[in-house]
């Protein structure tokens, strides 16, 4: 494993079987009530509709992310031109519930368009038992002629993981990458 890239550890872990590298898949959404002609996504928690325990010293691997909303695809753009200005484009925070300070994502995820199965490649450890993934949106849409009569819409990430408990393989990439993603 020595001389090896961060990239070279992430294709690697595609080969882990599943028994050390279990798949794991959060669902997260958030719903916004039209108040004057717009959809407000506040920053509050997401709900999450299958969460699950990620145990301590364990390297987290997000592999994909799926973004959609319970509106056609057109509609969501559209409320999305007629917003005042990019600040109030979607985007999409992740944190560990232990560590509600420090993001999962630098910069949040933006959200101008529908995602299905989009790669992410990013890696941490979770340092606590239990723990749990927690995120929310943030933004604003905009009613337009397709979101007539609609009172409410619900954004929906899905995010897939695998959690890696390969002891030899968490211990390369702290040795190698200390300061990636809470590893110390």
């Amino acid at each position: 494993m020595h001389g090896e890239t961060l990239q070279d550890y992430i294709a690697r872990i595609e080969d882990l079987p599943y028994f050390s590298s279990p798949p794991m898949q959060f669902t997260f959404t958030q719903s916004a009530t039209l108040t004057l002609g717009r959809y407000p996504f506040v920053s509050e928690k997401a709900v999450v509709g299958n969460n699950k325990n990620l145990t301590d010293n364990v390297l987290v691997y997000i592999k994909e992310i799926t973004f959609s909303a319970d509106i056609e695809l057109l509609a969501y753009q559209q409320a999305l031109k007629l917003s005042t200005g990019a600040t109030d484009i979607p985007t999409f925070s992740l944190f560990l519930q232990s560590e509600a300070r420090s993001p999962i994502f630098i910069d949040p995820i933006q959200l101008g368009n529908y995602y299905s199965g989009q790669e992410y490649k990013k890696i941490f450890l979770s340092k606590q038992n239990p723990n749990e993934l927690t995120g929310f949106f943030r933004g604003t849409l905009q009613q337009n002629a397709a979101l007539a009569g609609v009172q409410e819409i619900n954004l929906t990430m899905d995010i897939w993981v695998q959690q890696i408990t390969n002891d030899n393989f968490i211990e390369a990439i702290r040795k190698n990458y200390p300061n990636i993603g809470g590893l110390h």
